[in-house]
């Protein structure tokens, strides 16, 4: 009973902050809706950024890797996510910069502004959207194993509704400010639940850390080492293509455009790393499952299991609700992505002269419909999407090449990127269906580096018009100046 209700009070209270977000909201603006019109400071920047990169996938997903998996996970999750950062802390301001020359509020509109062309800039639509679906698919997934899970007196067809309301709330409510707010709840809990259950984890095992290490060493020590029998190739070219795509998600581009100046972006891109130190609870979790539950049924449970061992009862009713604050968050900030793609990059290319407050309408409309889209699909397939985050990725890292190239080379242009764009999918989607891994390598590598030489090779061969050079010249132009010592 107390596990409910304590439930019920954390989704009251990402209610009040909701609300609370509204205020100097303008809802019948499409660029406040989508972007808070650029006005966040680095506190809510650095929230809303880190809100959509640690969610179910980190709470569920990485215990269950590295017990299934073992060190192999852990090096290619350390891996990805801090190189990551790096790649950031110089993409995102570069970005942040051509967006206010573009008024961009989503990734489309900065990539066809670069380029002068409507047609690419609904190509970077469309393929956004096909590729967040599985993204969204994934929080289901994870609640599915959250509440299958967890006896809290909620299944999972009822958190799945009340979920599924609340992100569309939190959208109606204040757009993307809401999500905003509500993201600093949501870390409050996620890293408290973490550490929480590592902790609880170590007490409970003779000898603590150690012993839970050593109990490992002595079972399972193939679990403790990368495995030479697993493919190096494979974790490295994951790495070199999920760092490269970690900020093309329309997800994270959106939180990059809602900061008040690029200095923001590039501060709060140093202090991102400092999240990863949850992960040695992660890693004590993952392993101390491995110690004491080694037959575990589906790794996935791993966190969970850990959780009702070593737990009292009301604390699941709090592991559940950072659980579905997470993932609320989440939905609701794909699903803004998706209505503002869908509204803004196909329908205003389509019909240019449809009203402001028409399109912030049809936002809402499609952010609805996306959710409730998501919502069927997880009650009848609730496992349907569990392992696709690799896909999002896949697809997703594909505009990455004409983002790129587009900050430092004259000569790209709208028929490079967009065949680029085209390739990679096209190749990503053969691959994974036909020849998945050549090489051992990962096909998102490969289809990553077959967008970068397609994008090339014509940017060679084709003459970019006059538009695309002078836009190309006043992002050059608006690079800060920097002091030479």
């Amino acid at each position: 009973m107390l596990g409910i209700i304590i439930f019920i009070v954390i989704l009251v209270a990402s209610f009040i902050l909701a609300v609370a977000s509204k205020k100097g909201a303008i809802a019948s603006n499409m660029n406040d809706v989508m972007t808070a019109s650029g006005s966040f400071g680095g506190f809510l920047v650095f929230f809303v950024s880190v809100g959509e990169i640690y969610a179910l996938g980190t709470l569920i997903g990485a215990p269950g890797a590295i017990f299934a998996q073992g060190a192999n996970y852990g090096v290619w999750f350390i891996g990805y996510v801090l190189l990551a950062y790096v790649v950031g802390y110089f993409l995102n301001p570069a970005s942040w910069r051509l967006g206010q020359l573009s008024k961009a509020m989503t990734l489309a509109d900065n990539i066809g502004w670069r380029y002068n062309s409507k047609v690419l800039e609904v190509i970077v639509a469309c393929v956004g959207i096909g590729f967040l679906t599985p993204w969204i698919q994934n929080q289901f997934a994870g609640m599915a194993i959250l509440f299958n899970y967890l006896n809290i007196g909620i299944n999972f067809y009822g958190a799945v509704v009340i979920s599924s309301i609340l992100a569309f709330v939190y959208i109606l409510i204040a757009g993307i400010r809401a999500p905003a707010w509500v993201s600093i709840l949501k870390d409050i809990l996620l890293v408290a639940a973490i550490i929480i259950i590592g902790i609880a984890a170590a007490i409970h095992h003779n000898g603590g850390v150690t012993g839970i290490f050593q109990t490992v060493q002595s079972t399972h020590p193939e679990s403790l080492f990368v495995q030479p029998g697993k493919p190096v190739g494979f974790t490295i070219s994951t790495i070199i293509f999920q760092m490269c795509g970690f900020y093309m998600l329309p997800i994270t581009f959106q939180a990059v455009l809602t900061s008040r100046n690029e200095k923001i972006l590039r501060e709060n891109t140093i202090f991102m790393p400092l999240y990863m130190l949850m992960f040695p609870f992660l890693v004590i979790t993952a392993y101390f499952a491995v110690a004491t539950i080694p037959d575990l049924p589906n790794k996935d449970f791993a966190t969970l299991a850990v959780a009702v061992d070593t737990l009292p009862n009301w604390m699941m009713g709090f592991i559940a609700g950072g659980g579905a604050i997470t993932a609320i968050l989440v939905m609701a900030m794909t699903a803004l992505c998706v209505g503002g793609l869908f509204s803004k990059n196909i329908i205003g290319v389509i019909r240019p002269k449809t009203k402001e407050k028409t399109l912030v309408v049809l936002v809402r409309v499609v952010t609805a419909i996306f959710l409730c889209f998501g919502m069927i699909t997880a009650i009848y397939f609730p496992n349907i999407m569990a392992n696709v985050i690799t896909i999002a990725y896949g697809g997703l890292s594909q505009t990455f090449a004409g983002v790129l190239l587009g900050f430092f080379w004259k000569k790209t242009n709208k028929w490079s990127v967009g065949a680029g764009i085209l390739c990679g999918v096209a190749t990503y989607a053969i691959l994974v269906n036909m020849f998945p891994n050549p090489l051992g390598l990962n096909s998102g590598f490969w289809a990553l580096a077959a967008n970068f030489i397609v994008t090339i090779i014509l940017s060679l061969i084709i003459k970019p018009d006059a538009l695309t050079v002078k836009r190309f010249e006043a992002f050059q132009l608006a690079r800060p100046n920097r002091k030479i010592s």
